[in-house]
Parts: C-alpha cells; sequence; structure tokens
C-alpha cells in the first residue's frame, strides 16, 4: 500500500546520493495497532453492499453482512463511521447505537455459538474520508466526477459496516447505481451491467476471500476498458485526464502477472485490472484485491509492486497489522528483482547502495521492519526498503534456488488465507534446512 510518487522519489534520492557503487460480542479484535477495531466474536462469511450514488456526493446504500458466531452474541459490533444509519436487522428488526466509530446492532434474541446469522444495515448521507495517523487520507475520497473509496488500513468502515481486521475474509458482492454517464468499479468480476431510467447499475463479485480493506469503489466519468488475455478478464477504469500515460497499465499489466505468476504461483484471482483515477490530494498507488488503484499515471516500477500485492498482502494476508513486512517488503523486493530479469541493476546491487546508507539515518533504518512500533509507521521506508533488504539478505545465505522456492512456498501453502512472520521464519528454516532465528532478529527486530 502507499505507494507514494514522494516516497519514491525519496528512495530514489537516498539511492543516488550514495557513492558510486468480547462475551457482548462487543470485545475489540485486539489488533495491536487498532485496538478498538474488529470483533473476535463473530466471523464474517459475506458483505453483499447495494449502494445508489446520487451524482451530488449523497449515497444511499444496504449492506448484508452474514456471520457466523463464534461465541453467544448479545450484540454485534460493526467497525462503521459512515453516514446516518436508518434501519438495521439480524434476521428480524433489530436495535442499534452509533458509539465511536462502532455500529452496535442488538438483535431481538442472542445469537447462540456457532449459528449463523444477518446483518441488514441501511445508510443514507455523504461518506467522508479518514484521516490516517501518519497523515494521509483515505475512506471515502470525492473526486471532481465521483468518488473514490480507499480502505487500507481503516477506510472501508467510511462506506460499509464492517469486521474491520486484515484477518477476517469474506466474499464480497458490491452493485453501484451511477446516474447516466458515470462509470462503477470495484473488485472482481463484472457480473451484471443494468439500466433503468437515468441510472445504470454495475454488480460485482469477488468470490476469493478479502479483507475489508481491500474492497474498492471507483466511481466517474473514465473509460472503462476489458480486455481478456488467458482467458482472464481484465477491466481498467482510466480517467480521461490520465488515460494517454496510462497504456502502460493496458499493455503491460498482463506481462508483470505472467512474469509474478511463474514466481509466486498462478495468479490467484478470477480478474485483474487496474483503476487509473486523479484524487487530489492522495497521492499513492493501493493494491485493492484484484483491482489496484494508481491516484497518478503509474510508472512500470508501481506497477510491479501493486501487483505482487495480489499475492503477498491479498492472497496471503496478515493476522496483524504489525506484520505490515509481509506486504509491502516483500512487494519492494519483487520490483528489484523484476529490474535484474530485465536486464537493469540487479537485486544485490541495489541492496548494496542502500547499505551504504549511514547508521544515523534513523528514518532509513528505524523503527525495524518487523515491528513497525506505531501505525503512524507503517508505511515507512524501514518496512518497504530495509524490509526488501531482509529478503535480498536471505536470498544471499540461503540461495537464489531456495529462496524463490520459499517464496513460491509460502503463496501457495496460504493461499486465500492469513499468515504471520513467525510462519515465514520457519517455512524459510525449513525449506532451507538451517536455523535462521539470529539472521531475523537481526533483520526483523534490531
Amino acid at each position: 500500500m502507499r505507494f507514494l510518487r514522494t516516497f519514491r522519489l525519496i528512495f530514489v534520492f537516498i539511492a543516488l546520493a550514495l557513492p558510486a557503487l468480547a462475551c457482548s460480542g462487543t470485545a475489540a479484535g485486539r489488533e495491536p495497532f487498532f485496538p478498538h477495531a474488529g470483533s473476535r466474536a463473530y466471523d464474517v462469511k459475506s458483505y453483499d453492499v447495494d449502494l445508489a450514488y446520487s451524482g451530488s456526493g449523497r449515497i444511499r446504500a444496504t449492506a448484508r453482512i452474514a456471520l457466523v458466531a463464534r461465541q453467544r452474541l448479545a450484540e454485534i459490533s460493526l467497525d462503521f463511521r459512515g453516514p446516518a444509519v436508518e434501519k438495521a436487522l439480524v434476521d428480524s428488526p433489530a436495535k442499534f447505537q452509533r458509539r465511536g466509530g462502532k455500529l452496535i446492532v442488538t438483535p431481538s434474541q442472542p445469537i447462540p455459538k456457532g449459528a449463523p446469522a444477518t446483518v441488514k444495515v441501511t445508510y443514507a448521507g455523504t461518506p467522508r474520508a479518514i484521516v490516517d495517523p501518519d497523515g494521509t487520507q483515505e475512506g471515502w475520497i470525492r473526486t471532481d466526477d465521483g468518488a473514490l473509496a480507499v480502505g487500507e488500513p481503516q477506510g472501508t468502515a467510511a462506506w460499509i459496516p464492517c469486521n474491520n481486521v486484515p484477518a477476517d475474509k469474506a466474499k464480497f458482492r458490491i452493485s453501484i447505481s451511477v446516474p447516466r454517464g458515470l462509470k462503477a468499479v470495484s473488485n472482481g468480476r463484472l457480473t451484471k451491467v443494468g439500466r433503468k431510467g437515468g441510472e445504470v447499475t454495475y454488480s460485482w463479485r469477488e468470490d476469493s476471500q478479502m479483507s475489508p480493506y481491500l474492497a474498492v469503489l471507483d466511481i466517474g466519468r473514465g473509460k472503462l476498458r476489458k480486455q481478456v488475455v488467458d482467458e482472464r478478464p481484465y477491466w481498467t477504469l482510466m480517467d480521461p485526464r490520465l488515460a494517454a500515460g496510462s497504456r502502460l497499465v493496458v499493455e503491460t499489466l498482463p506481462e508483470v502477472i505472467a512474469f509474478e505468476g511463474r514466481l509466486f504461483g498462478g495468479y490467484p484471482f478470477d480478474a485483474a485490472g487496474s483503476i487509473v483515477d486523479f484524487a487530489p490530494g492522495l497521492g499513492y498507488a493501493l493494491e485493492s484485491q484484484s483491482r489496484p488503484i494508481y491516484a497518478f499515471v503509474p510508472d512500470l516500477t508501481t506497477l510491479v509492486h501493486e501487483t505482487a500485492h495480489q499475492w503477498f498482502g491479498d492472497s496471503v494476508g496478515l493476522k496483524r497489522w504489525p506484520n505490515i513486512w509481509l506486504n509491502e517488503g516483500f512487494a519492494t523486493w519483487t520490483e528489484w528483482y523484476y529490474a535484474e530479469r530485465h536486464g537493469r541493476r540487479s537485486a544485490q546491487q541495489i541492496f548494496e547502495r542502500l547499505y551504504r546508507v549511514p547508521a544515523s539515518n534513523e528514518a532509513f533504518w528505524d523503527p525495524p521492519s518487523g515491528h513497525p512500533g506505531t501505525p503512524a509507521h507503517m508505511f515507512g521506508p524501514s518496512v518497504y526498503v530495509r524490509g526488501a533488504m531482509a529478503l535480498q539478505a536471505l536470498r544471499v545465505k540461503i540461495g537464489t534456488k531456495p529462496f524463490l522456492r520459499v517464496l513460491k512456498s509460502w503463496t501457495t501453502e496460504h493461499r486465500y488465507n492469513s499468515a504471520d512472520i513467525g510462519e515465514f521464519v520457519a517455512l524459510a528454516e525449513e525449506v532451507s534446512r538451517r536455523d535462521l532465528s539470529r539472521f531475523f532478529h537481526r533483520w526483523l527486530y534490531q
């Protein structure tokens, strides 16, 4: 996530500057960086969202959340910072209240442990952006011709009531009705386009398990282009202002997916594509599942990075946010390896130049990649660049062939699931048949 243009410039500058060379159901999900987010009391199976966009910025939506109780539920706590809630049902009319960033829904009868239930929430109004701990924006971002919904790490709660922790993956169906002349894009496959009166409804479906923060929605006057490569549909929405410079996305993405598929195992989803939409003040790219967002014209490096996240972060998700290295370090290393395999600077050359960054440069080396410390440091150089250096150092230590086996085994064994750093360390030791505890402690935690 957060592949900032400014971050890219900082990275290049550094490289070039070096010498040549709970019981009630309201208990929080115990997410260290966002302790009030999520709930362990239930497991979401699917989200079904019908959303109508007026053209003036207002929405009216109904979200159906199918879940299974992990314990007896007297009430259901959902993360929601969106518009006013009009009504809620849990298979029958239910009481509800807003409390901070939570929507607390109380069913007429408690839900027994192990029982399924469907929560239906109807809401209307104008969604808002959310400001991250690092000062950037996410959530519902208004654009000149519509809106862009950005989810990582907490933004999906701005427009969908959800269990907003990365480990609670679910299937998604998102249907968006917009005035004629506008397009609407979300995750997965476009299953239907319906026209009625002055409205067009776009129905999207993501059947692979997906963390809530990976949900995306884009509304605007862009051109929606479909292409089919190797029997896989690619849908790309391009802002007219950025279309001329966005040919790289359409022309190169299939090759990037094929390259990364050879490395990490077959592409994990049944659809692909991109959203290229100018969003003033956003300035970053984001790995939304099956359809990354680019708020600017992406270069090849950015395209490679966000595509790598389809394996690292999307298919293989995080159990907890402090393990973000498993997403960002791996996607950054993939940039380096792609360059190496295409006749440019090798990953080791990049590593060696960066290794010369003085230890006094705390912004580069600290906090450690394996524990960024606070949410404000989740998307900093020590996670991305030092994180990629850790992987390149592992490659040198155990050899390229075993290292690549580790990566492919990781994406295969944890496909459509969530994992943590300890599991990656164990896999690397198993494949290499070496004790790597001191190595990982040095690179990830010191």
